[in-house]
């Protein structure tokens, strides 16, 4: 609400600004207006016109989601169906096959997802279809499919699709190195964009408290339709897979370096998870803590699981028809045994290294005004910065060679700080930053790193 009501204001201001414009061009010469707010009127029309392509936008679908129909999978049809009665709601609309080992119900966010619930998919990779049982499939999409009958979730869904729009937004350039005029031209841009940019911390925020209690809560449904050895059961075997996947993707990288391919990565697959069994610390600590919050582990003899799926999934498992080397699913499942040591070695190198970046909240009196920024190592979002309550950032990366820099839409610039890290140590990053207040901006810099 509070971002449609944002919207609607800063519609008011464009329109308004467009229209003294047009007032000053049809009575030039009868006023002082300065011709500089002709310059704000454009900035009105720009706003408008991003405003437009944002709400206008829709996410396609990936280009390895194949439509699948009942004839293809007649059980998991008939699964997705049995849920989607169960729980009272509305059929899926178009159901998915992806590579990848993962089931989710997707939607594709639109302007109307406002205020009616958005159209609903099933994406379900073959990593899963050629490895669990029926039982645990239906198990997974009872978890899938209940998270549509929570409460927070038809909110969220609402919430979801102004995240988006949101998102649209916050592309817009760095303004330093832009002239008066064109910094005049994207004023109302800009604070749209700060807007927004405010928007989508707070929803992220909000989203990551209330993400944990409603995977929680789709468990408490998938339980009382499967049972919670099912559950748990499915669980396990479902983060094994997509361990035992990310293993067999790395096998096929090295592989592919000499121009070899293996005929059937899914056969493989079932090969490797008859000997690969990852251990705790392999697996998703959110996973263990699901699964420990059901109760003890104990067999699950209540029903006994057919495979149909599974065999159907088998036989449209694509093999490599590529003119390049074949290897064979048992052969490459027999090769990469030895494999998965140097795997969990170079994962845990991956995160051997410990990053504190810090800004203390008692370093200057300045700044006047509350801002935000964000962190960016190597590129990629790692959290946000406060000039006022300052912040402490925690981060694990591996040895090595590392670029720490911060991002702003405007107002601020900041040098990449470049620093080499060494396995099993501690960096504490202390970070400073200086006010140009004749210039408008902050600079934002790397003042110290110590190593703990």
């Amino acid at each position: 609400m509070i971002y449609i009501a944002g919207c609607f204001c800063f519609v008011i201001v464009a329109l308004v600004s467009i229209y003294l414009g047009y007032y000053i061009i049809w009575n030039y010469g009868e006023h002082d207006f300065s011709m500089h707010l002709i310059i704000l009127s454009f900035g009105g029309c720009w706003l408008l016109w991003e405003m437009i392509k944002a709400f206008n936008f829709q996410r396609a679908l990936p280009d390895s989601f194949i439509p699948i129909t009942n004839k293809d999978f007649p059980e998991l049809f008939a699964i997705v169906k049995e849920i989607t009665q169960e729980l009272d709601l509305s059929p899926i609309d178009e159901v998915y096959l992806c590579p990848d080992a993962t089931a989710a119900v997707v939607i594709q966010p639109q302007l109307k997802n406002i205020l009616f619930s958005p159209k609903c998919n099933l994406v379900i990779g073959m990593g899963f279809l050629t490895q669990l049982d029926d039982n645990e499939i239906r198990a997974v999409l009872y978890h899938e499919f209940g998270h549509y009958v929570q409460s927070e979730m038809r909110n969220s869904l609402s919430v979801y699709t102004i995240g988006q729009f949101a998102q649209s937004f916050l592309s817009i350039k760095e303004m330093k190195k832009e002239n008066t005029w064109q910094q005049q031209l994207k004023s109302q841009l800009l604070l749209f964009t700060y807007f927004t940019n405010w928007v989508c911390n707070r929803i992220n925020k909000d989203y990551m408290q209330l993400a944990k209690q409603m995977e929680y809560d789709a468990d408490d449904v998938a339980v009382k339709y499967v049972g919670a050895p099912t559950l748990q059961r499915a669980l396990l075997h479902a983060a094994c897979i997509r361990y035992n996947y990310k293993v067999i993707q790395w096998g096929l990288q090295q592989l592919g370096v000499q121009g070899i391919e293996v005929d059937n990565v899914y056969l493989a697959l079932h090969f490797v998870g008859n000997y690969s069994r990852p251990t705790r610390n392999l697996l998703s600590s959110e996973i263990i803590k699901r699964v420990e919050r059901l109760g003890g582990l104990v067999p699950d003899t209540s029903i006994q699981s057919t495979c149909n799926i599974r065999k159907q999934a088998m036989q449209r498992a694509r093999r490599s028809k590529s003119f390049a080397k074949l290897c064979s699913a048992d052969r490459f499942a027999l090769w990469l045994q030895k494999g998965f040591s140097i795997y969990a070695k170079q994962k845990q190198l991956e995160t051997s290294v410990t990053l504190i970046i810090s800004l203390d909240s008692r370093k200057h009196k300045l700044p006047w005004f509350d801002a935000t920024y964000k962190v960016l190592l190597d590129g990629k979002n790692i959290g946000i910065g406060n000039f006022i309550k300052g912040y402490t950032l925690k981060r694990k990366t591996s040895p090595g060679k590392h670029s720490l820099s911060v991002y702003a839409p405007s107002g601020i610039i900041s040098t990449p700080f470049e620093l080499n890290v060494e396995s099993d140590k501690i960096y504490k990053i202390d970070m400073d930053y200086k006010v140009f207040l004749l210039k408008g901006y902050y600079d934002v810099f790397v003042e110290k790193v110590t190593m703990i």
